[in-house]
């Protein structure tokens, strides 16, 4: 029992390193299921008696589970004050999905004024060309990764004039500024890979510069393959200038099992980033799609004076 005890402690605490060894950050997106998992451990060794094992687990338990609840929990909506409020919603298509219908009636469901997608291959562009005329806006970053599709922005709001989108293929970044009712706000949709032993880390370090030198007001949103309490997505934050949206909860399940149990029991994979002078109002995941991924739909606000805010820098 005390061998199991210390074994997952062991595990989570490992994970709280990753700022320091890169590798060590792996542990940290199963931060949530592992801490689950030593708390019960935790209560059944109390029961039979292994009280130092007990404590143990149960502080690192604890401590684990205060770090992550911020993003499983739902966050409690922030009131609007006035500002006009705008809708972003995030989706990984999936590249190989069956069924393309039920991600085309979620975008006419939420109505959202932009879409930030990955893994939108030529078949999925295909699928969404009946989009073009409600989303005439659109910045897609062809052949990114290769094999998984593009990285891609369609929006119902004109791009910022005389701004043009960007599109970093090799790292799998779009990025485009958009005219948000006179105030420009740039939008990023961004396609991670696993990590380590994966490249999660060497797309970033690749990326890093062209990231830190986005305008804010800035919201980044996609698929990171990085839980919200990572130090890789608390690294890509202080680089950006951003904060990790909390309240996204689980987003993420096994291709091959039923999407919606990822509400309970998935990882929290898809994220958003925002700039200090963007208001997330409220965070849902809407039905699933054929993906293996929820969708994550955002409202928002941008304060007036935000336009022409500090770019970020990057973070040595």
């Amino acid at each position: 029992m005390n061998v199991l005890l210390f074994g997952a402690a062991l595990f989570l605490v490992l994970g709280f390193l990753g700022g320091f060894a890169r590798p060590l950050d792996t542990f940290s997106h199963f931060r949530a299921h592992a801490a689950v998992a030593l708390l019960a451990l935790s209560m059944l060794a109390l029961v039979l008696g292994h009280w130092v094992g007990s404590v143990v687990g149960l502080v690192v338990a604890g401590v684990s589970l205060a770090s992550v609840a911020p993003y499983v929990l739902p966050m409690r909506p922030v009131p609007e004050d006035g500002t006009p409020v705008y809708t972003l919603l995030q989706m990984n298509l999936l590249w190989n999905a069956g069924d393309r219908a039920e991600a085309i009636r979620r975008i006419a469901e939420t109505r959202p004024d932009i879409i930030t997608v990955q893994e939108l291959t030529g078949d999925w562009r295909e699928a969404l060309a009946p989009l073009g005329d409600s989303y005439p806006y659109q910045a897609v970053c062809l052949e990114a990764d290769g094999f998984h599709g593009d990285s891609a922005i369609l929006s119902r709001r004109p791009f910022w004039e005389g701004s043009t989108p960007i599109c970093d293929v090799g790292d799998s970044l779009a990025a485009a500024r958009i005219d948000l009712n006179g105030t420009a706000v740039t939008i990023a949709s961004h396609h991670q890979l696993w990590p380590w032993p994966r490249s999660q880390w060497r797309r970033f370090d690749s990326a890093r510069e062209m990231l830190a030198t986005l305008p804010a007001p800035l919201i980044l949103a996609g698929d990171f393959n990085a839980a919200g309490w990572s130090a890789f997505l608390g690294t890509y934050a202080k680089t950006t200038n951003t904060r990790v949206v909390p309240g996204i909860g689980p987003t993420w399940m096994l291709e091959g099992m039923p999407t919606e149990a990822a509400r309970l029991v998935g990882l929290g994979i898809d994220n958003l980033l925002a700039s200090p002078a963007v208001t997330i109002h409220s965070v849902e995941r809407p039905a699933a799609t054929a993906s293996d991924h929820l969708p994550v739909l955002v409202r928002f606000s941008v304060a007036p004076e935000a336009d022409g805010e500090t770019t970020a820098v990057v973070a040595r």
